[in-house]
Parts: C-alpha cells; sequence; structure tokens
C-alpha cells in the first residue's frame, strides 16, 4: 500500500508545485480497542416500552455512561397520548424528551395501536376506547383466539372509522415532533402486535399490500422531514409472495428504513440460525447502502433466563452444536444487516454489566469505523501554490456514514492555518481488507505563508450535529482541540519531519 502511495506522488509531481512525496504511516498508531461514540451511529436504549415504567433507569448516569449511547426509543400505545378525541397528552413524553436531549441524546418514537397485555387499559386498549366507541370493529384477541372482554383489543386495521382516527392523530403528532433536530426516525407502528406489523399473537387476520400502503402513505403525508422506520415483519407478513414483493419495493422507492425486531427469538433460533436468525436478509441487503438499518435484540433478560444468550445447556442455541453463545449470534446480525443502531432490549446496568467489552465492540462495529492507514505529503510546501496531500482511508465497520463529515486540516507553525474540505466519507463503504481508499485532498496555501517548520493536523467533523468524529487512533495523538498531530513539514524548503513511529 505505500510503495502504491509512491508511485501516485511521483504522478502528481508534475501537476502541482508541492505533491506527495512522502508516506507517514499511521498504522502503528491504530488504538481498535477505545469505544468511540460518534455521531449518527451506536447504541439505543428502549425508555418507555409496553408502558409507562419499563426499562427505565435508577440512575441517570446508566445511560450518560453507556458508551455510544445515542438515543432513547420510546414505544407507547396510541392511547397514552390521546386518551380522549383531540386531547393531547404530550405531556407524558416532553418531559423525558426535554431532559435527556439536554444532555446530547436523540429520540426515537413507536407508537403502537395494539398491545397484548390487559393492564392497565392503556395496553388493553392501546388503540383509544373512545375510537371503538365512534364505530371502529375489532375483537379481543390473544394468540389466534377470542378473548372475552377481559383480553386485549385489536382494531380491524383497515377500518375507515379507525383510518380516519389515526390520521387525526398522525398530523398533530407529527406537527409538534416532525423534523425536530433531535428526531431519529419514526417506526410505522399502527399495524399489528406492538406495532410490529404481525398479528400473530392476536387475531391472525391477513393484510395485503393495499392495505398496509395506506399505513406508510399516512405516516409520508405528515413525516415529510423525519425519517420513517418499518419492520420487515410489516413486509413479511403479506401471505402472497407477488404483494410481498412489491410491498418491500415501496419501501424502498419511498426511502424508508428498515429494522428488525428481533434477534435471538427462540423461535427464530430454531428457522432461522443459519442466517444468524435474521429472517429477511434480503431486504436489508436492499437499502443498506444508502440508509441507516436498526437492529432490535430479543429482550435481553429473556434470552438469558431461556439459556440463549449464555449458550447453556439445553438451551435453543446449544442444541445447535456449534458452540456459539448469543454475542456471537448478535456480532453476526450486525454484520448481515449493516445495522448503524443496535439496542439491547433490557435495562441499561444489567446488560452493562453482564457485556461491559461486548458493549465497547459493538459498539465500534456497528455503522462506520474508520482507520487511516497513511498521509502521503509533500517534501515542502511552496507559498500560494496548490499542495496535494494523499490519504489512504478504511472504514472497518459495517455501514457507511449516511451524513456527509468535513475534513478540516491545521497547519501550525509560524502562523496557523486551518482548512476545510469534503472528505468524500460517504463513499467509504465497509472494507476489513487491507486495501484502503486513497483519497486525494487540495490545500490552497496562502502566497504570504511564511517560511518555517509546521505541524500537520486533521480532524473529521460533522457539520449537522457540530460533533467531531473520532478516529481509531491513539488517545496521545489528539491535542487540546481535539485534531490529530499527524506530522511535520517545512515550508520554503525541501525538508520534511514527519511522525513514523
Amino acid at each position: 500500500m505505500i510503495a502504491r502511495l509512491a508511485s501516485l506522488a511521483v504522478l502528481l509531481g508534475g501537476l502541482v508545485s508541492s505533491a506527495p512525496a512522502k508516506v507517514i504511516d499511521m498504522r502503528p498508531h491504530w488504538d481498535d480497542q477505545t469505544a468511540l461514540a460518534n455521531p449518527h451511529k451506536g447504541w439505543y436504549h428502549h425508555y418507555l416500552d409496553n408502558g409507562l415504567r419499563k426499562y427505565l433507569v435508577q440512575d441517570d448516569r446508566e445511560l450518560l455512561d453507556f458508551p455510544g449511547m445515542d438515543h432513547l426509543y420510546l414505544r407507547l400505545a396510541w392511547s397514552y397520548l390521546e386518551p380522549q378525541e383531540g386531547r393531547y397528552r404530550w405531556d407524558v413524553m416532553d418531559p423525558l424528551i426535554e431532559k435527556w436531549t439536554a444532555r446530547g441524546f436523540g429520540i426515537a418514537f413507536r407508537i403502537s395501536c395494539r398491545e397484548t397485555g390487559t393492564r392497565p387499559i392503556e395496553q388493553q386498549f392501546a388503540t383509544p376506547k373512545w375510537v371503538i366507541d365512534a364505530g371502529a370493529r375489532g375483537g379481543h384477541y390473544y394468540k389466534g383466539k377470542r378473548t372475552g372482554p377481559e383480553g386485549p383489543w385489536e382494531p380491524d386495521f383497515d377500518n375507515p372509522v379507525y383510518l380516519a382516527k389515526l390520521d387525526n392523530f398522525l398530523r398533530a403528532f407529527a406537527a409538534r415532533y416532525d423534523g425536530k433536530p433531535w428526531l431519529r426516525y419514526v417506526d410505522i407502528g399502527s399495524i399489528g402486535d406492538w406495532g410490529e406489523g404481525h398479528t400473530t399473537s392476536g387475531s391472525g387476520a391477513k393484510y395485503d399490500f393495499a392495505q398496509r400502503k395506506r399505513h406508510v402513505d399516512m405516516h409520508l403525508k405528515y413525516f415529510r422531514k423525519t425519517p420513517l422506520v418499518v419492520t420487515d415483519d410489516f413486509v413479511h407478513a403479506i401471505s402472497d409472495p407477488q404483494q410481498r414483493r412489491r410491498m418491500h419495493e415501496y419501501v424502498v422507492a419511498q426511502g424508508i428504513m428498515y429494522r428488525d425486531d428481533s434477534i435471538l427469538v427462540d423461535w427464530y433460533v430454531k428457522t432461522y440460525y443459519d442466517t444468524s436468525t435474521v429472517r429477511s436478509p434480503e431486504y436489508f441487503d436492499a437499502v443498506w447502502r444508502r440508509m441507516p438499518t436498526v437492529l432490535e435484540l430479543q429482550h435481553y433478560g429473556m434470552a438469558k433466563r431461556i439459556g440463549n444468550w449464555q449458550g447453556a445447556a439445553g438451551s435453543t442455541i446449544a442444541r445447535k452444536g456449534d458452540g456459539k453463545t448469543g454475542a456471537d449470534i448478535f456480532r453476526e446480525a450486525i454484520d448481515l444487516l449493516h445495522a448503524t443502531y443496535i439496542g439491547y432490549h433490557g435495562y441499561a446496568r444489567e446488560w452493562l454489566a453482564d457485556n461491559p467489552e461486548l458493549t465497547k465492540e459493538l459498539l465500534n462495529r456497528c455503522g462506520y469505523w474508520y482507520f487511516l492507514h497513511s498521509v502521503a505529503v509533500p517534501d515542502r510546501l511552496v507559498p500560494g501554490c496548490p499542495c496535494v496531500l494523499q490519504f489512504a482511508w478504511q472504514n472497518r465497520g459495517v455501514a457507511p456514514a449516511y451524513h456527509p463529515f468535513a475534513l478540516k486540516m491545521r497547519l501550525v507553525g509560524p502562523e496557523v492555518h486551518d482548512f476545510t474540505l469534503d472528505s468524500g466519507n460517504q463513499k467509504w463503504l465497509p472494507d476489513r481488507t487491507d486495501d484502503p481508499l486513497l483519497w486525494t485532498y487540495q490545500l490552497h496555501l496562502p502566497s504570504a505563508m511564511k517560511a518555517g517548520r509546521y505541524q500537520l493536523k486533521l480532524k473529521l467533523v460533522c457539520p449537522q450535529t457540530r460533533r467531531d468524529v473520532l478516529l481509531a487512533l491513539e488517545k496521545d495523538l489528539m491535542d487540546a482541540q481535539r485534531f490529530y498531530v499527524i506530522g511535520e513539514v517545512l515550508c520554503g524548503s525541501d525538508t520534511l519531519a514527519a511522525r513514523t513511529e
């Protein structure tokens, strides 16, 4: 690789006054162990899940100190937010949103219309009871059977009254939250058990392409700024293969993200073990190059109880006989889905206490993870002339970054000169080979630049969040402004002093 850079430097030498000639090898300074909390990727925490008390934290530090915690995922039934028609209880969520966004976290939503609990009433009637009183049709179901009035209620998800009332709610919901800078995405959760798009724990009713498209289109109509997400179940639950394919194509065409609910569910371990419990990897393969994907682990506590996390004797995963644990499956699924956001679906304190090193490993693995192999620099800087630098980048994550990052370079010597360039990072696709991407940048040096020795420094910055993007480099290369010190170059002479160790 270093030889390739040198040959490129020779080719460029006749084009500009200061072209790459010396190569600074950054590989001795790699750090692949430190957890890097970077923008637009990382962990999320289910906060409000099946109600108002599930997966809360005892101490805020459980989330504040969690490596790479990016956002909180609020999953609530519609009935909590509109207990009476047109009277909205945004106060159920807003204090949490205000508290945690002020501390730098994002938020994501799923509003469900069918839960499987019966207490409190907001779970029994996840679609508000006033919608039923207005004429929406449905019934009480649990695991494919009708129950008495004490059972959880399920709407007919294509009922005109239900759709009209839901449309009104989504209009109000989007008017309040769409486009907020902290809002990561909104799940289309208006069909199925827990908003997952299937009715396996309810009536077992089937909904076709046209019926599901109405729900997608309602969300598209009101959420014009915030990314939308569907579960793979939303598509796969369509019985007819042609309509299922058509729904998938529609999801992709509309720029809607996919999520998988849930890795390591025992039935998926039994049925889809060869694809790391992912049932529909082809859905994710169709979108990950253009938009993020989301991975949700089975309820962590349940995976532990049935032995699948540890690979305990007698568990489904142990019976497969290849010695894997739940962590192995989780790791493989992240790779297969090219997941940018990952969740453990449990209590933060329990997860982190059990999996401190895995948490850091998977944080770096999900989304993008940038390694700088080398920087090729000129023998000397010539004031007033273009200066060409060759960078060798590698993305060892599982996905590209979906937002542009600026490359900021700084020359510090007799003077300080700053340069801001488009890094080109969105084109750095994941690659774990030893063949990095070669990227050329050109600095326009001021004609009055003073001669002398300069330190070359750099960093990546996300303009949208104003956050630095950390590289897999040793921390001791970083200065007080979080620039990485790369080496030294002489302006006005032909001598270069560069970091090589």
